[in-house]
Formats: C-alpha cells, structure tokens, sequence
C-alpha cells in the first residue's frame, strides 16, 4: 500500500526530446537516484497543470508531482510492503 508524504523535494533531470526526465531527487537530505520511471501523466487540478511520475528508487515506488503553476516538486507517496 502507499503511504502519504506530501513533502517538497529537489529533482535532478534532463531534457529528452521536449519532455524532463527526472534522474534523482533529494528528500530529508538523502539522495535517490532513479532507476525507472514507470508513469508519468499531465493532470489538471483545478486550474493547476501538473505532472506526475511513478518512479522506482532501489528497492522502493515513489510518486513525485510537478507543479507547473508554482515550479515545485514533491514527493506525494511511497510504496510500503
């Protein structure tokens, strides 16, 4: 099941053919580099652009939101066994 996090984190990326490819991201000062990005999807939330990544990090399946109104990034939930 996902547990909720809800917290801002830095996301390390580059440009791919027009579209970001997130490729780490820190949270509580801990580096996760990704090794898979398994979805990623354009949403509306409200008004708000926003994109969301399901990415896996070791042995973990993180879901990371951007936020295209406010430029921030964060880690909105994690798998736990």
């Amino acid at each position: 099941m996902y547990q909720t996090i809800n917290e801002t984190i830095s996301v390390l990326g580059v440009y791919a053919r027009s579209h970001f490819v997130p490729k780490k991201f820190k949270w509580k000062e801990k580096i996760f580099p990704i090794k898979e990005i398994t979805l990623y999807s354009d949403v509306r939330d409200g008004g708000v652009k926003k994109r969301l990544y399901s990415v896996v990090s070791g042995a973990n399946v993180y879901r990371l939101e951007f936020n295209r109104e406010s430029e921030k990034w964060y880690i909105l939930e994690v798998w736990v066994e």
